[in-house]
């Protein structure tokens, strides 16, 4: 959104109604109003006004714009409750790009208002630039594999028993353990929590065969036992386009939607840092993205 065309106040104005519309797309949101006061018995002039429809009530919500060079005293919050209390709005909320001086947060909590700094990545004086809190959860799938056989012929088991083809009673051929075991992994049909699991049977409870080595056909149970490893890194990815409200009571960001770049695993592995556990960190990140790859194979 391109506002620089357009007086400051009118613009952050304008970049607050766009975010109660998205915030709000079923409320009706309108900037520049002109409410009568019931106590002042005079027009108030809303900077935006936010009404929506509850069963037989109107929700009346509104917004006071300040595009200050300092932060919003207490003064401002009083003289803004005074207009909301005037108006009988259900609720009222301040914001001001500079922030508030920590009286006037103290007042304003006490009186149930609202304060926001507006956060957005569009093109206006305000623009921010916003970076998502991210752990990635890298996790590798070292596989060992298991045969036996009770069936009352030989057997000879050939050092890659796990790369022969296995067929089922009709014949049909099945695919060797090791392309079933790391197709079964990829679809998240085996356990993927970090660890050593104990031997599970590849086919199920399929009944299984391949080549004994003697030209004939021997019924086989096929087990993979799994450890998962686990690499946790934690990164910051750029948010590319978010319009919302920075809670000044709560530290939180209020949007419906916003992106975030692209990500790199390389990227992440060579340049993350590497953390032990997620849980010891001072902050909770956004996003956890895990990601998981099959590789190395044992006897």
């Amino acid at each position: 959104m391109d506002i620089d065309s357009i007086p400051d106040w009118k613009a952050l104005e304008n970049l607050v109604v766009m975010i109660q519309k998205q915030l709000a797309p079923d409320a009706v949101v309108k900037h520049n109003v002109m409410l009568e006061g019931v106590e002042s018995e005079t027009k108030r002039q809303i900077d935006v006004l936010v009404e929506q429809s509850i069963g037989q009530y109107t929700m009346r919500i509104v917004i006071d714009c300040k595009d200050y060079a300092k932060p919003v005293d207490v003064k401002g919050v009083e003289e803004f409750h005074g207009l909301v209390q005037d108006v009988k709005a259900q609720k009222g909320a301040l914001v001001c790009p500079s922030g508030f001086t920590k009286s006037a947060l103290k007042r304003a909590k006490k009186l149930q208002i609202d304060l926001y700094r507006p956060v957005s990545t569009g093109n206006h004086k305000w623009k921010a630039s916003v970076t998502a809190p991210v752990i990635c959860d890298f996790r590798n799938s070292y596989m060992s594999f298991g045969i036996s056989s009770s069936d009352p012929k030989p057997l000879m088991i050939p050092q890659e028993f796990y790369k022969l083809s296995v067929a089922n009673e009709e014949g049909t051929i099945l695919g060797s353990a090791i392309e079933t075991a790391q197709q079964k992994w990829d679809e998240g049909l085996l356990p993927s929590e970090p660890g050593q699991h104990e031997p599970l049977s590849i086919f199920g409870e399929e009944k299984v065969f391949i080549d004994n080595g003697y030209g004939d056909k021997v019924n086989v149970k096929l087990t993979v036992r799994l450890l998962v490893q686990q690499n946790l890194y934690l990164g910051h990815l750029p948010v590319e386009e978010l319009n919302g409200l920075h809670d000044e009571h709560t530290g939180e960001i209020v949007t419906n939607a916003f992106t975030v770049g692209g990500l790199n695993p390389e990227e992440v592995q060579k340049s993350w840092k590497a953390v032990d556990d997620s849980n010891t960190l001072d902050f909770q990140p956004l996003f956890k993205i895990v990601g998981y790859d099959c590789y190395g194979i044992g006897t």
